[in-house]
C-alpha cells in the first residue's frame, strides 16, 4: 500500500512554537556536545578569569550557563530543534565573546572556539551567524584600539602587539572560513531557498484543494474522528460550517462508518448513493488516501464529489437511449439489448419475435398530418402495452412497426392466440380530433431457435414474414419460412439493379391506347416497363414500389417524360397532332418539387407545347404539403400541361382534394368498372363518380375496358375516353405506329 508522507500541524503553546517547530539530529547532536566541552572548559578557567572580571560580566555567563542547561533539558524532551540549538549556541558565543573581548588577547583554549564557533554558527545560523562572529570580533579590536587604557586590567599586561595579533589573527581566520562558507554554502543556500518555495508551493496547492468548492475533503485520524472538514463537505452533507471538525466519521451520512472504513483506503474512486443527514439522496464519487503525519500517525484524506446532477443527466440520456420518445416506450436499442440478453440467459428455451406493421398508417399522417400519425402511434403503444402478458416485452422498432418478444415457452397455439389479440385491438378505431381512423396490422412471427439463434437474424427473418403477410393479405399474421429469404433476396437485388437499368438500357416505354366514345383513337397513356438482362421482364407492380422506396424514381421518372414527349413530337410530325400523351407521375417527383422544371425542359427540348401532355398523379400526391401541390398545378396548368387524378377512389376518396387542386381529368379505376355488368351497386358508384366529376367540370376517362358490355354500359354513363385490353394493349412505339397509319 503507498503511504504519502505529509506533515500536519498541530496546535502548540507559545513557548512550544518557538523552541519546538522542526527536527535536528537528537540529543547529542554537534551543537548538543559541543555545549558540554564548553561549559566544562568554562568551568575550568573560571577561577583564572574571575580576579579581574567585572560583576556584570560573571552573571553574563552565569546566565549563558543556565541558559544552555535549561536548552539541553528542553532538547532532550523535545527531540531537539535547531531553533533552540541557535539560540543556545548563541548564548555560547556571547559568553565566549565576553571573555575574549575583556579578557583582551586570545589563550590557548580560546584558539580552539575560534575554528568552531564559526563553523557551529555557520551550520547552525547561516552565513548571517558568520558575519555577526566576525562583527563582535571587529568590534573588540576597535575598542581596544580607541581605549588602550582598558587594558592594563588584562592578564596581559596591556601588551598591545599581542592583543591586536591574536585578533587580527582571529579575523583573518574569521574571513577565511566565511569565504569558504559563502562559496560552498551559497549553491546550497540557493536549494534550500527553491526547496523553501517548492514546499510553500505545494502547501500552497493542497490548500487550494482543500478548500475546493467542487468536493468534499475531509482529513479523519486513526479512531475515525474528522480532524478537518472544508466548507464543501458540510454543504454536501447538510451541516452547519465547522460543526463537523472533532466529530466521527459515521456522523458524515448513513453508514458512513462502512463506507468510509480503513479498508477502503487507497481503493480506486467508488460511486455510491448515500442519505445525509437532512435525508437528502445524494450521488457521491469518492476516494481516500492513507498519510502519515510528522509522529508517523496515519490518517486518511478523502476526498467526496457530489455527482447527483451528472448521474441525473447520465439517466436521463440512458432513458433518451433506451425509449421512444414519442410513445415512452422501449426503443429499438433497448429491444436489441433484451433480445440479446434472451439469448445469453435463456440459451434452452423457446420464445417468438414479433414483427407488427402497422397497415395504412401512412394514410392517416398523409390525409391528416404527421400530428395525427404521432397520435395513433400513441394509441397503438397504449393499447399494446395493454394487452400484452407478464413476461412479454413490447417496443418500437422505428416509425410504425413495433416488436413484440414472448415470454419463454410459449407454444405455436399461444402465439398465434397472442397475436391474435394484439391485431384485435390495433384494429378498433382511433378518434382524434374528432375524426375515426381505422388502421390494422401485418405480423411476422420467427422462433428461437427454429428458425435462428441470432438476435439479428431473428430480427431479418420476423420482418421478412412480415413483409410476405403485406404483399400477400395486409391484416394477416405468418410465421417465418424460408421461401420468404428468397423473395427479400430478390427484393435487395431489383433494388441494386436499378441503380443501373437506365445505363444498360433495360427500362423502356410501352403505350396504351386511348380512345373516345366513338372508339377513334385520341391518346395514349406512357407505361413503363423493365426487362432485366437476367431476370427477366419486371411487373412494375414489384420495382415501381422498390423505386419509390429506394428514391430511384425521381431520376427514372424525369426520364420517362422526356422519351414520352420525344414519342409525342414524332407522332406530331406524322400528321397526328391532336393525339395526347398520357404519363404516370409518382408522389416523390412531385414531393422533390422539380416536377415542373423537369416538364419544362422536356416540352422545350422537344418543341412541344403543353396542351397534348397529360400528367396522371395518384391521391397520394396530397400526402405531405397541399400547398406545394396547388403551386404546382398551377404551374403545371401556366405550361399548358392537363393533370389528370388516377385511379380515383381507391386510396383517400376525398371530395376535398378534387375541390382545392384543378385537376383536369378523372380516371375512374378498373377495380370499380370490373363489375359494373353485373353488379348494381358497382354501377351506382360509377355513376356516383362520374356525376361528381361532371359538376366539378372533369373530364372522365374509364381504366380497365375488358368487354363490349363495359364499354356499352361506361357509354351510357356519357364517360368521355375509354381504355383497356378490350380496345386495345399496350403496345411499343412501332407497333402503335402502325395502329396509328
Amino acid at each position: 500500500m503507498t503511504t504519502e508522507k505529509i506533515t500536519i500541524e498541530q496546535p502548540r503553546s507559545a513557548f512550544s512554537a518557538f523552541f519546538i517547530s522542526a527536527r535536528s539530529s537528537g540529543v547529542f547532536s554537534i551543537v548538543n556536545f559541543t555545549s558540554f566541552i564548553y561549559i566544562i572548559v568554562l568551568g575550568l578557567t573560571f577561577k583564572d578569569l574571575y580576579s579581574f572580571m567585572e560583576d556584570w560580566v560573571v552573571i553574563t555567563q552565569a546566565i549563558g550557563v543556565l541558559v544552555i542547561l535549561m536548552n539541553v533539558i528542553a532538547l532532550k524532551k523535545t527531540n531537539n530543534v535547531p531553533l533552540a540549538s541557535a539560540i543556545m549556541l548563541f548564548c555560547m558565543f556571547a559568553i565566549h565573546m565576553a571573555n575574549v573581548t575583556f579578557a583582551g588577547g586570545i589563550d590557548t583554549v580560546h584558539y580552539a572556539w575560534i575554528f568552531i564557533f564559526p563553523i557551529l554558527a555557520g551550520g547552525t545560523m547561516g552565513w548571517r551567524g558568520q558575519i555577526f562572529f566576525w562583527f563582535i570580533s571587529v568590534l573588540g579590536t576597535v575598542y581596544y584600539y580607541l581605549w588602550p587604557e582598558q587594558m592594563d586590567i588584562l592578564p596581559y599586561e596591556g601588551d598591545m602587539g599581542y592583543t591586536l595579533a591574536t585578533r587580527l589573527m582571529c579575523l583573518t581566520i574569521f574571513s577565511l572560513i566565511m569565504l569558504t562558507y559563502y562559496f560552498t554554502l551559497n549553491e546550497k543556500m540557493l536549494f534550500l531557498r527553491k526547496a523553501l518555495k517548492l514546499a510553500s508551493f505545494e502547501s500552497d496547492l493542497f490548500s487550494g484543494v482543500f478548500n475546493s468548492k467542487a468536493q468534499s475533503v475531509l482529513l479523519v485520524d486513526e479512531k475515525g474522528t474528522i480532524q478537518r472538514a472544508n466548507h464543501t463537505a458540510h454543504t454536501t452533507f447538510g451541516f452547519a460550517e465547522d460543526t463537523l471538525i472533532h466529530q466521527p466519521v459515521s456522523k458524515l451520512c448513513l453508514h458512513a462508518a462502512r463506507l468510509f472504513a480503513a479498508d477502503t483506503v487507497d481503493k480506486p474512486t467508488r460511486e455510491i448513493q448515500v442519505q445525509t443527514k437532512d435525508g437528502r439522496i445524494v450521488w457521491i464519487e469518492y476516494s481516500a488516501l492513507s498519510v502519515l503525519d510528522e509522529n508517523e500517525h496515519r490518517h486518511s484524506l478523502i476526498t467526496i464529489e457530489d455527482i447527483s446532477d451528472r448521474k441525473k443527466h447520465e439517466s436521463e440520456l440512458s432513458h433518451l437511449a433506451h425509449y421512444d420518445h414519442l410513445t415512452k416506450m422501449p426503443n429499438r436499442l433497448m429491444l436489441q439489448e433484451h433480445l440479446a440478453s434472451l439469448l445469453k440467459l435463456h440459451a434452452n428455451v423457446s420464445f417468438a419475435v414479433i414483427f407488427i406493421d402497422l397497415d395504412k398508417f401512412k394514410d392517416v399522417n398523409d390525409m391528416h398530418g404527421h400530428e395525427a400519425g404521432d397520435a395513433v402511434l400513441v394509441e397503438v403503444a397504449r393499447r399494446l402495452e395493454r394487452c400484452v402478458r407478464e413476461g412479454d416485452f413490447i417496443g418500437r422498432f422505428g416509425g410504425d412497426e413495433f416488436i413484440l418478444l414472448s415470454e419463454i415457452d410459449t407454444s405455436k397455439d399461444e402465439i398465434v392466440r397472442l397475436v391474435q389479440r394484439v391485431q384485435k385491438v390495433i384494429l378498433q378505431p382511433i378518434y382524434y380530433q374528432n375524426r375515426q381512423h381505422n388502421i390494422g396490422s401485418s405480423v411476422g412471427i420467427a422462433q428461437y431457435p427454429i428458425d435462428s439463434e441470432d438476435a439479428n437474424d431473428l430480427l431479418r427473418k420476423a420482418d421478412a414474414a412480415m413483409y410476405r403477410t403485406k404483399i400477400n393479405e395486409k391484416g394477416a399474421f405468418a410465421f417465418y419460412n424460408l421461401d420468404y429469404d428468397i423473395d427479400l433476396q430478390r427484393k435487395l437485388r431489383l433494388n441494386t439493379d436499378l441503380n443501373f437499368a437506365l445505363d444498360k438500357n433495360e427500362l423502356s416505354l410501352v403505350f396504351q391506347p386511348i380512345f373516345d366514345k366513338n372508339k377513334v383513337l385520341c391518346g395514349a397513356e406512357a407505361l413503363l416497363r423493365w426487362e432485366h438482362s437476367e431476370l427477366g421482364f419486371i411487373s412494375p407492380d414489384d420495382f415501381i414500389p422498390i423505386a419509390e422506396d429506394g428514391g430511384q424514381i425521381l431520376h427514372i421518372g424525369d426520364w420517362v417524360i422526356d422519351a414520352a414527349c420525344e414519342v409525342l413530337r414524332e407522332w406530331q410530325e406524322m400528321g397526328h397532332s391532336a393525339l395526347s400523351m398520357s404519363v404516370n407521375i409518382s408522389y416523390r417527383q412531385l414531393a422533390d418539387c422539380a416536377l415542373v422544371d423537369v416538364t419544362r425542359r422536356s416540352l422545350n427540348k422537344h418543341g412541344l407545347k403543353g396542351d397534348n401532355l397529360i400528367l396522371e398523379l395518384t391521391e397520394r400526391v396530397f400526402a405531405d404539403d397541399l400547398a406545394l401541390v396547388r403551386e404546382n398545378m398551377r404551374m403545371l396548368s401556366e405550361l399548358g400541361v392537363k393533370t389528370a387524378i388516377d385511379d380515383f377512389g381507391i386510396a383517400y376518396s376525398s371530395l376535398s382534394y378534387l375541390r382545392s387542386v384543378n385537376f383536369d381529368i378523372l380516371k375512374i379505376d378498373r377495380s370499380f368498372v370490373k363489375d359494373i355488368v353485373d353488379d348494381h351497386e358497382a354501377k351506382n358508384l360509377c355513376h356516383a363518380i362520374h356525376s361528381m366529376a361532371k359538376s366539378l367540370s372533369l373530364q372522365v376517362t374509364a381504366e380497365g375496358i375488358e368487354t363490349e358490355a363495359h364499354f356499352n354500359t361506361l357509354i351510357e354513363m356519357n364517360v368521355d375516353k375509354f381504355q383497356g385490353y378490350h380496345l386495345a394493349k399496350p403496345l411499343t412505339k412501332s407497333d402503335f405506329s402502325k395502329l396509328l397509319s
